[in-house]
């Protein structure tokens, strides 16, 4: 009777760490194919309701990439076929192993999603567009201005571009990003953990430390 009790209780914490407590959207912060590199392909976002798990590659979230289903460590696809597996480290980050090649030999690619949480502040869109922070990295100093393009006039007509480089803070549910665009096209976006009219905080800063903080340009 001990025996019966203890597998329907291991059963039921396994199935709410494997499924219920995983729901939510999950994003992707690197991927290591072995050779001690890390690497970031661009945005990738998991959506997790129960077993089910949508991917999506695309930041408007309008169209599916695939669709898989957790079952005991692995993904299944929709003909049941396990595609590769899946280890949650905490009920925050879980590592996804996906076999591949890498510079032509066998390798398995290891990557790490973050549970994506809803953004820390008071302040609205347009409030945060307004300010300017200064970022300081290795001695140098990066500025978050919103909004605004980049690159000079002359820089644009000599490469004979009508966009250069711009940041914009775009919003997933809850959570605001900084979004890089990059020739018109958006080349990254790193959520914001949380954003004051003091400083603004990244996290799950892709091939780099989990949190980094810019500070109000006075």
């Amino acid at each position: 009777m001990r025996t019966a009790s203890l597998f329907i209780l291991l059963t039921m914490i396994f199935n709410s760490v494997d499924g219920q407590d995983l729901n939510g959207k999950w994003i992707l912060k690197d991927i290591d194919s072995g050779n001690e590199k890390k690497g970031y392909p661009g945005f990738q976002l998991l959506e997790i309701n129960n077993d089910n798990v949508d991917i999506y590659t695309d930041f408007s979230l309008k169209e599916k990439a695939s669709t898989l289903k957790m079952n005991n460590g692995g993904l299944m696809n929709f003909n049941n076929e396990k595609t590769s597996k899946y280890k949650i480290v905490n009920e925050n980050h879980i590592k996804w192993f996906i076999n591949g090649k890498s510079n032509g030999k066998d390798a398995v690619f290891e990557c790490d999603f973050y549970r994506l949480e809803p953004t820390i502040t008071t302040l609205k869109k347009e409030d945060i567009e307004k300010m300017t922070f200064v970022l300081t990295e290795n001695g140098r100093e990066s500025e978050f201005e919103f909004n605004k393009e980049l690159w000079d006039k002359e820089t644009l007509e000599l490469l004979k571009r009508k966009a250069g480089e711009k940041k914009i803070i775009e919003q997933i549910d809850s959570t605001f990003f900084v979004s890089m665009y990059y020739d018109g096209k958006r080349n990254g976006s790193i959520p914001i953990k949380e954003v004051t009219t003091e400083f603004l905080k990244l996290y799950a800063i892709p091939t780099g430390p989990m949190e980094m903080i810019a500070y109000r340009k006075k």
